[in-house]
């Protein structure tokens, strides 16, 4: 009876501590700060797979249907931070960063938003792509 009751604990906290973010996500939309201000897009115009495991990140984005960029690397969850460090991808100036995004994970969608300095720089939603196992 003992071990019973121990597996379900550890069930449980297993459970309560799984990382929200794991799996395959897909673009919805987003909103980025320019310097000419905010402007905002969304799917089908851009589309976006991002894969999050237990360590790493990566992403592909295509524009109309064309190669846009793509990149991955390490992150940390933080209390309601997802804190990403890019060490490979083809925009340079992100390799090497390391950006802390507040998220929240509603039902399959995913939110995330990016301030650098006090100053608003993106944020995006993300919806889960179910997993067919």
């Amino acid at each position: 009876m003992k071990s019973i009751l121990y597996l379900f604990i550890l069930t449980v906290s297993l459970s309560v501590f799984a990382n929200p973010l794991k799996g395959t996500w897909k673009y919805v939309s987003g909103e980025y700060a320019t310097p000419d201000g905010n402007v905002k897009a969304e799917a089908p115009a851009v589309t976006s797979t991002r894969i999050v495991s237990d360590t790493h990140f990566s992403y592909i984005t295509l524009h109309s249907n064309k190669f846009a960029y793509a990149g991955g690397g390490t992150y940390v969850i933080k209390d309601n931070y997802f804190i990403e460090t890019v060490e490979y991808g083809n925009l340079e100036d992100y390799i090497g960063k390391t950006m802390a995004f507040t998220f929240k994970v509603e039902g399959d969608l995913w939110y995330h938003t990016l301030y650098e300095n006090g100053k608003f720089v993106e944020s995006e939603i993300w919806k889960r792509v179910p997993s067919k196992l």
